[in-house]
């Protein structure tokens, strides 16, 4: 991926709200509590990572799994498979 998609895509998650979590999570049928979609986030927007870098992408995806709920973290390792390979 080029440099732009990697900026327009870090740029696209600096505008969520935890609230957006909330709603995607639901689409998918997991409860994402606030506390959790804010930690998230956190994690996301402070992280150093990039779309082409597979083990930063990894890295965060580890992180989380000590933040969110069984459940959130199973949903977040599927969508991780499916996305990102």
């Amino acid at each position: 991926m080029n440099r732009f998609k990697d900026q327009w895509i870090k740029y696209k998650i600096s505008e969520l709200h935890p609230k957006d979590l909330i709603h995607y999570g639901a689409l998918y049928g997991v409860t994402v509590s606030f506390e959790e979609a804010s930690d998230l986030l956190d994690l996301v927007q402070s992280s150093h990572w990039s779309i082409d870098d597979k083990q930063s992408m990894t890295n965060i995806l580890e992180e989380a799994k000590k933040t969110v709920s069984s459940e959130t973290y199973a949903l977040l390792k599927q969508l991780f498979k499916n996305f990102i390979g």
